[in-house]
């Protein structure tokens, strides 16, 4: 390799740098090399190094016109630029950043505890069905294509659904695939503590590199953050230098960023701007295909009878049912694994999380319509009569803190209304039981029918 060669492409990538964005220099450039410099009479061939054929494509594909653009800019009309796979032993980088890579990044304990990655939350044991297959696609292509796909990405739902094993899946991912990227998992609590002492140490400009000085930040449990309204303006700030650079922010909450009242309207609209995916609690059929992924994590063996009964018992979510399926096998093992299929189903009767299911669907409309006195295809119809509208908001509002359905699933049982109505029928009645007691007599009886 020639130093001409290797000052030619310095000069090139500082172009490079100025047109293109921080992460995206990082991800695609900054691990080339100079591999050599050829002088011929017709013109000169600089040949650049990249580490595998994903790399080369995504170069040769997206930038191609950027490098002849700078090139020409820089006066090296002459010159062709050729990409070539390559591998050599040790690799002195053109500036420090990541680089996609093959085979998985051999990390530090250190920086693996920086990040705070639950290295067991993979995309690979997520176990995938109706209820949650929006978010693990929404998710699975952010960890693909960081900062490009959907950004940001807000995956919301009930607890023990899955939020947090995407969230780490997709970190996870980032780091097996791109070498010194900058992952930090946090959670909204985690942020608003470390905000405040901040202040009070008076320390807020270490606090804003700790979270700007990342090129992926995942943040959990985002709901906590309504009602603090300094620590999301500071959120906010952090947010926009984010995601203004390219650079990947994913969050998880317990509900639509609609619902979260005390939230500003400039930073949910800041969600509402990328990708919203929710996720549901999942049906029988994907109860039983989590219980026996669990039971293959575990190298445990169980009677399929057994798989349906757990998934029965417990309509909860996966955290759930693994911790069903954790108290089950403890017993097992304390008695020496001798029992017997029905002793053990009243052994995981007993030990269910969640004795008491949450009601059905069809239990929730029939008990509305029988209280309002109105027929199912009303509800579901077109009727703008306020006693039906009324009804219909109810059902709406039951069917989402009684079932746990995701609101595109509401809206397909209210005769395929889309999720912004849902989520106004549920604010109404939610308003109306706070404001009036009347109305939440009314729906305190209809619970008591749902619930007998």
């Amino acid at each position: 390799m020639e130093k001409n060669g290797q000052k030619l492409w310095s000069e090139i990538l500082a172009g490079i740098k100025l047109q293109v964005s921080l992460s995206t220099f990082k991800t695609w450039f900054s691990g080339s090399y100079v591999i050599d410099f050829k002088k011929t009479e017709g013109k000169n061939i600089l040949i650049i190094g990249l580490k595998n054929s994903f790399l080369k494509e995504q170069v040769e594909g997206r930038y191609s016109p950027v490098i002849t653009e700078v090139k020409n800019k820089k006066g090296y009309l002459d010159l062709e630029v050729i990409f070539v796979v390559s591998q050599r032993e040790s690799v002195s980088s053109i500036g420090n950043g990541p680089l996609f890579t093959g085979e998985p990044q051999r990390l530090s304990p250190t920086f693996r505890k920086f990040e705070a990655l639950n290295p067991n939350y993979i995309f690979g044991n997520f176990v995938v069905g109706a209820a949650n297959n929006l978010a693990h696609v929404a998710a699975s292509q952010v960890a693909k294509n960081l900062g490009q796909a959907y950004n940001p990405l807000l995956i919301y739902g009930p607890t023990g659904v899955g939020k947090t094993h995407l969230l780490h899946a997709i970190g996870n991912e980032a780091i097996d695939k791109t070498i010194d990227i900058k992952v930090l998992y946090t959670t909204s609590e985690k942020f608003t503590n470390e905000y405040i002492q901040s202040l009070n140490n008076r320390t807020q400009q270490l606090f804003r590199q700790k979270y700007r000085n990342v090129d992926v930040l995942l943040i959990d449990d985002i709901q906590f953050l309504a009602g603090k309204e300094s620590t999301q303006d500071e959120f906010f700030h952090c947010f926009n230098e984010l995601t203004l650079s390219g650079r990947q922010v994913v969050a998880a909450s317990d509900r639509h960023p609609k619902e979260l009242g005390q939230l500003k309207e400039r930073l949910a609209s800041r969600f509402l701007g990328g990708m919203v995916a929710d996720i549901s609690y999942p049906d029988i059929e994907m109860r039983m295909a989590i219980i026996r992924a669990k039971c293959g994590e575990k190298n445990i063996n169980l009677d399929t009878s057994i798989v349906e009964f757990i998934a029965r018992e417990s309509s909860g979510g996966a955290r759930e049912l693994e911790g069903v399926l954790t108290s089950t096998m403890a017993k097992i093992k304390l008695s020496g694994g001798k029992f017997e299929p029905i002793e053990l189903k009243k052994l995981v009767a007993s030990t269910s999380l969640n004795k008491v299911s949450a009601p059905s669907p069809k239990n929730v409309i029939t008990a509305v319509c029988r209280f309002f006195r109105v027929g199912e295809e009303q509800i579901r119809g077109s009727s703008r009569k306020a006693s039906i509208v009324g009804a219909r908001q109810i059902l709406m509002y039951l069917l989402r803190l009684e079932v746990g359905l995701s609101l595109s699933g509401i809206g397909e049982i209210v005769g395929g209304r889309d999720h912004s109505t849902v989520i106004h029928g549920v604010e109404k009645v939610r308003k109306s039981i706070a404001s009036d007691s009347g109305f939440r007599d009314e729906v305190l009886r209809i619970k008591e029918v749902i619930n007998k």
